[in-house]
């Protein structure tokens, strides 16, 4: 197969795609998402130079990098992996691994899997060695400053604080935010305030206006002010002010945009959206959903507007093409999330179907549509009518609205725009200055002052973006994070903190403070955008996270953690004098050279178990202790079925906890070692 054209992806079904649209003539190729990283069982990184020491991730992996390099001899490569970071660092593995056997090795950029696209990238492609090499640089930055943050802090944390707690760059700021509302709820005190509003009738029509001071806080001005117009019979028209009212359609969603409105009107997780919005960019269908750019190319906008002009008339075009620009200049190298196909929606459904996708795929890429279509289209036009009547020389106001011309509206589906609608409206000539309406009937509530809501996923999403904390491509992960850790619950679509939460938050403010300050996090995402433009040195971003790291804090070396690490290294032949009263280094070397056997206790309990299951316990379990923690765990969940409560250990429950609990005897005993140690805590 010497002499082809290999063209490298992430994703098989992306490969897929692409290998219609390009023919016999080339070989596209998946790497399965990231084929090198980190090692997993150490810190991977000499903390001398931040050099990193990446490895193969799986001996799938390893099987897919022979083959590439089989294919690789004397063939041109396209490298056209996602136009990110992320995407970016797995091609220059690729690269690094195949360039010494390829003819050459070229850089293509896919930001939407459509035949035309597709090709004109080929041939626009560039050597690799002349691409942004910024790119690879940025992602080492995180990879090797997260790593080096998680490794160092995340001990210290799970030691001092006691149990297993895990510290994160981006991730402990997102935590502390739902914390700190938390606290604002609990802290909250409702403040009275006083809404007035009267009912006035003329002929059979019915207003309800509102003083025109809408919250009053003083309860005795408020009383007086109604105890005087409750004697008045009428109202007198004093101003009437007509005006047409011009509302734009917002601009093209970026990521962090999709995922708010995903959220809130889909209900789907951040998560979610991503991985649905992936297929649609895979299946041809959006363009790379990993942005903040609201930029359409010209091709796009024209393509919109046709789009627009032949599904809902010309009328509904926009004037002048809309140009959206992004804050940050950097965005609009890409283009905004938005359709490939500019056909209508039942078209695309017609799309979707080819393509086998679901129902949520369908709903996505529908809020994906309106979006796109909406940003070409003319104004919604409203004419709102204000009306200012008088009562014993107090004012009150009512205001309405109706929609004289439809605009963007016209996309949305039949519900949103009755939803989006004022029902009110008045009639031209209806009421003139001067006219006296009837008072049929006035209210005075007393309304409170309520506290800030907890986030929900979108919300959460949208002040991170405001914060300057994280990327496109990070949001998803940080809240997937931040759940699986225990650190933030949900329910009823609102985020709460744990227990855990508070414990972290609390240490690292005492302790790290500068690891979950939002300014500091900010300017690191920053600098790591610099890296990207290659204005900085990666190395300097990894730097000041090291120093920090090892620097903050109060965390000592514990007798036994010294005992420990004497052992090991009498037991490698190491001389470690210089590091024992150095957490971070003894730490690392602890990590390096622990014992990978079972101890006496694990095989002893392993065995237990088996006694009592019946299961297997084989011998290479006995040899390696990732081994027997995971046989253990599975032999527990089947003991535990044939496991019943104390009376004791349900009375507690009874007492203290919920009674559901005592439907699963694991999900009750989690609970009660939970209750315990919370117990162990305050007394201790």
């Amino acid at each position: 197969m010497s002499g082809k054209k290999i063209v490298i992806v992430e994703s098989p079904k992306k490969a897929k795609e692409i290998q219609k649209f390009l023919g016999k003539d080339y070989i596209v190729k998946a790497t399965i998402g990231h084929f090198k990283d980190l090692p997993e069982k150490e810190m991977g990184v000499d903390l001398e130079t931040f050099e990193p020491k990446f490895v193969i991730k799986s001996k799938n992996h390893k099987k897919i990098l022979t083959e590439l390099k089989k294919l690789a001899k004397d063939s041109e490569i396209y490298i056209a992996t996602d136009p990110d970071r992320e995407g970016y660092a797995i091609g220059y593995f690729a690269y690094e691994e195949l360039k010494k056997k390829a003819k050459a090795v070229k850089r293509a950029e896919f930001h939407e899997i459509t035949k035309k696209h597709i090709l004109e990238r080929i041939k626009d492609a560039v050597d690799f060695e002349n691409s942004n090499f910024g790119l690879f640089k940025a992602f080492l930055g995180r990879r090797v400053g997260d790593r080096i943050v998680g490794y160092i802090l995340s001990p210290k944390a799970s030691k001092e604080i006691g149990g297993r707690f895990s510290v994160g760059r981006v991730q402990s700021p997102a935590v502390r935010l739902i914390v700190e509302r938390e606290e604002e709820i609990k802290n909250f005190k409702p403040k009275p305030y006083y809404v007035l509003s009267v009912q006035l009738k003329k002929e059979d029509f019915v207003i309800e206006a509102f003083y025109e001071k809408q919250k009053m806080e003083e309860k005795e001005i408020a009383e007086k002010i109604f105890n005087e117009i409750k004697k008045e019979k009428f109202a007198t028209v004093i101003d009437i002010k007509k005006k047409d009212i011009k509302q734009s359609p917002k601009p093209p969603f970026t990521t962090s945009s999709l995922q708010q409105v995903a959220s809130s009107q889909l209900k789907f997780a951040p998560e979610k959206t991503m991985i649905l919005a992936q297929d649609l960019f895979e299946s041809g269908l959006i363009t790379y959903h990993r942005t903040d750019s609201v930029r359409f190319s010209e091709e796009a906008i024209n393509g919109i507007r046709e789009l627009i002009k032949k599904v809902y008339g010309k009328e509904f075009v926009a004037k002048r093409k809309r140009v959206y620009k992004s804050k940050n200049t950097q965005a609009d190298a890409h283009e905004g999330i938005r359709i490939t196909n500019f056909v209508s929606w039942e078209e695309q459904e017609k799309l979707l179907k080819e393509k086998g996708l679901s129902e949520d795929h369908k709903k996505l890429l529908y809020l994906i549509y309106k979006r796109t279509v909406a940003s070409q289209m003319a104004d919604i036009i409203y004419s709102r009518t204000s009306i200012l009547f008088d009562i014993k020389g107090y004012k009150f106001k009512t205001t309405a609205s109706t929609i004289k011309f439809l605009g963007y509206k016209k996309v949305y589906d039949d519900d949103l725009v009755k939803s989006q609608e004022e029902v009110f409206y008045i009639e031209d000539n209806l009421l003139k200055i001067g006219d006296k309406l009837e008072k049929i009937k006035e209210k005075l509530e007393e309304k409170f002052t309520k506290p800030p809501p907890r986030y929900t996923e979108g919300s959460l999403v949208k002040k991170l973006e405001e914060l300057g904390i994280g990327r496109p491509s990070t949001y998803a992960t940080i809240l997937k994070t931040i759940k699986e850790r225990g650190y933030v619950k949900k329910e009823g679509g609102s985020l709460y903190p744990t227990e855990e939460a508070y414990y972290l938050i609390k240490y690292l403010n005492e302790k790290y403070n500068w690891v979950i300050d939002y300014n500091f996090t900010k300017e690191m995402e920053e600098f790591l955008d610099k890296v990207e433009d290659n204005k900085e040195d990666w190395k300097e971003f990894v730097k000041k996270l090291y120093e920090r790291s090892s620097s903050g804090g109060t965390s000592k070396v514990s007798q036994k953690m010294k005992n420990y690490a004497l052992d090991l290294a009498k037991k490698h032949g190491k001389n470690i004098d210089e590091i024992l009263d150095d957490f971070e280094k003894l730490s690392e070397f602890i990590e390096k050279y622990k014992d990978t056997k079972p101890t006496e206790k694990q095989i002893n309990y392993a065995k237990s178990l088996a006694e009592k299951t019946g299961l297997e316990l084989p011998e290479d379990v006995l040899q390696d202790r990732d081994k027997i923690k995971k046989w253990i765990n599975k032999a527990k969940k089947e003991a535990m079925k044939s496991y019943k409560l104390s009376d004791k250990q349900i009375e507690i429950i009874k007492k203290y906890g919920d009674e559901k609990l005592l439907e699963d005897t694991q999900k009750a005993l989690n609970w009660l070692n939970n209750f315990f140690k919370k117990r162990r805590r305050k007394r201790g």
